[in-house]
C-alpha cells in the first residue's frame, strides 16, 4: 500500500468517526458506516493507523479500549479496572493491599486515571482528558513516588473463545487476522492481575511478585460450587426458571449455572439462559450479555443469554465454558439491559429485533454479519440469476421496502437447510436511489454466477456514486 493509498483511508476514517459523532444517521447508514471502519481496521494494522483506531475504540467501546490500553504499560499487574462511578472504582483500588491504579470514563466528560500511590491512602486522580494525556500524568506520579511495581515480563496468549475440541481433531485455527495468529473464535484480548493465570492459559517466564509473596491465594478462593447455596429458581420478569446446577470448581465460573423456564411454561426452543450467582439480587441491575451461538458448521443454533456477570472479562470466562461444554462456537457476543429483554424472552421475532437494533456490540468474528430471524423474510428472490455456491457462512443479501424484507441473493443460502432459525445477513434499505430496477440492472452488467458480496459492494459504489 502507497503513502497515497494510505492518506485516503485515513482521510476517509477520519470523516465517517466524525459522522458517527455528531450526526444523527440512518441505522442503515451507521452500519454501513462500521462495516467500512471495520474493513479498513483488517485491511490496515499499521502502526500509522493506530491513532484513528484507538480513538474510534474509545467511543465505541470503551471498556474494551481501557483494557487494551492498560495491556500496553508496564504496569498492567497493577490495573484495577474500569469503571463509570467513583464509589464502585475506590472500593476496588482500596480492595488490594498494593498500589494499583485504575480508569474513570464519562462520555461527556472524558477520561480520568485514578491512583492509589500507597496502601490504603487516598486515591489521587487526574483531570480530564483523553487517556493517553492522562497516562502521562500517572507517569510522572510515578517517577515522585515509584508506587507501581513494574510488570515482571509474561508471555501471556490472548484469552479465546476455543472451539471444543472433538475426539477426532484438535481445535481449528483460521488465518492470520490483524498480524496475529488468532483461534477460530476468538473473543477479547482482555487480562487483569487478580484472575488466575491458570484459568487464563498463561504461561510465566518468571512468577508475578502477588505469587511469590501469597503461592497459596488461588486454593484459599477456590470454593466448591456444590457448598453455594443456589436457590431452586430465579423469577425472570413475569415468569419462573429452574436452576440447574454444573457442580464447577473453577473459580472464574463456579457460580455459573442454567436456567429452564417451567414448569407451568416451555422454555423458548430459540433461548438459552446462564446465571451467575454471585450477586443474585441485584442482577437485573446489570448488563446482559447476549451471544449468536452456531455449531461447530457455523450454523445458527440459537441466542445464549448470560445474566449476573459484573464486567466484560468475567463474562468470557462464563461464555467460553458454556461454548466449550455445548461444542458451539461464538458469531458476536452484545450486551443489553435487562430491562430491554425482559417482555421479549418467549417470542424469537421480539428477542431478535432487541439483539440487532439495541444491542451494543462486544466483539464478533472477523467478516461477521449479524444473524435475522427466518421468520422476517419473503424468501423466495425478487430477481431471477444464478448465484454462486454458498455455505452457512453466507450471508444472505436483503431489501427492505415498507414492512416486508425480500431476498436480492440468497437462494442457495436458504436453501441449505430446511430448519434454520436465523441466517446472516446485509440489509439494504430501499429509497430512490436503490430499487429493484436499479438492482437489476447492475445485476445484468455482472459476471455469473454472482457472488453476494461482489454485488454488495457494486450496489454500494452505485450508491455512492
Amino acid at each position: 500500500m502507497n503513502a497515497l493509498e494510505k492518506a485516503q483511508l485515513i482521510k476517509e476514517l477520519q470523516g465517517m468517526t466524525q459522522q458517527l459523532k455528531h450526526k444523527a444517521l440512518p441505522l442503515y447508514e451507521v452500519a454501513r458506516s462500521k462495516k467500512r471502519i471495520r474493513d479498513i481496521f483488517n485491511l490496515c494494522d499499521e502502526p500509522i493507523f493506530k491513532t484513528q483506531i484507538s480513538a474510534f475504540k474509545a467511543r465505541t467501546q470503551p471498556e474494551l479500549f481501557a483494557y487494551q490500553f492498560s495491556a500496553d504499560t508496564s504496569y498492567h499487574l497493577s490495573f484495577r479496572g474500569y469503571f463509570t462511578d467513583i464509589l464502585t472504582l475506590e472500593k476496588a483500588l482500596y480492595a488490594h493491599p498494593e498500589s494499583g491504579w485504575a480508569v474513570l470514563h464519562h462520555p461527556e466528560d472524558g477520561w480520568q486515571i485514578w491512583l492509589m500511590p500507597a496502601p490504603r491512602s487516598p486515591a489521587l486522580h487526574s483531570s480530564w482528558a483523553e487517556l493517553q494525556q492522562c497516562y502521562i500524568w500517572l507517569m510522572q506520579q510515578q517517577q515522585q513516588s515509584a508506587c507501581l511495581k513494574e510488570d515482571l515480563p509474561l508471555m501471556v496468549p490472548a484469552l479465546s473463545l476455543n472451539v471444543a475440541e472433538t475426539s477426532s481433531q484438535a481445535m481449528e485455527t483460521s488465518k492470520y487476522y490483524r498480524g496475529r495468529p488468532k483461534a477460530r473464535i476468538q473473543t477479547l484480548e482482555l487480562s487483569r492481575p487478580d484472575e488466575p493465570p491458570s484459568q487464563i492459559g498463561t504461561t510465566l517466564e518468571s512468577p508475578a511478585p502477588q505469587l511469590e509473596t501469597e503461592p497459596t491465594i488461588h486454593k484459599e478462593q477456590i470454593t466448591p460450587s456444590e457448598l453455594i447455596q443456589f436457590p431452586a429458581e430465579i423469577q425472570l420478569g413475569s415468569v419462573s426458571a429452574q436452576v440447574r446446577l454444573f457442580g464447577l470448581e473453577e473459580v472464574n465460573i463456579q457460580r455459573l449455572c442454567a436456567l429452564e423456564l417451567g414448569p407451568d411454561i416451555d422454555h423458548p426452543p430459540h433461548l438459552d439462559i446462564a446465571l451467575y450467582y454471585a450477586a443474585e439480587d441485584n442482577w437485573q441491575t446489570r448488563q446482559v450479555y447476549l451471544v449468536e451461538q452456531l455449531d461447530l458448521q457455523g450454523q445458527f443454533v440459537k441466542y445464549l443469554m448470560l445474566l449476573g456477570v459484573s464486567s466484560q472479562l468475567q463474562a468470557h470466562y462464563c461464555i467460553k465454558h458454556w461454548l466449550t461444554q455445548h461444542q458451539r462456537q461464538a458469531a458476536a457476543i452484545k450486551s443489553l439491559a435487562w430491562s430491554a429483554l425482559s417482555s421479549s424472552l418467549m417470542q424469537l421475532e421480539l428477542f431478535s429485533t432487541a439483539y440487532l437494533q439495541q444491542a451494543e456490540t462486544v466483539w464478533t468474528q472477523p467478516d461477521y454479519h449479524p444473524f435475522i430471524s427466518a421468520h422476517f423474510i419473503h424468501k423466495q428472490k425478487f430477481i431471477s440469476f444464478e448465484e454462486a455456491p454458498a455455505d452457512f457462512s453466507t450471508p444472505v443479501l436483503l431489501l427492505q421496502e415498507h414492512q416486508k424484507i425480500r431476498v436480492i441473493h440468497g437462494e442457495k443460502r436458504i436453501s441449505l437447510a430446511e430448519d434454520e432459525l436465523a441466517y446472516p445477513h446485509i440489509l439494504l434499505q430501499r429509497d430512490k436511489q436503490l430499487n429493484w430496477q436499479n438492482i437489476h440492472n447492475i445485476i445484468l452488467t455482472m459476471p455469473h454466477p454472482v457472488q453476494v458480496m461482489e454485488l454488495y459492494r457494486e450496489i454500494q459504489t452505485q450508491m455512492i456514486e
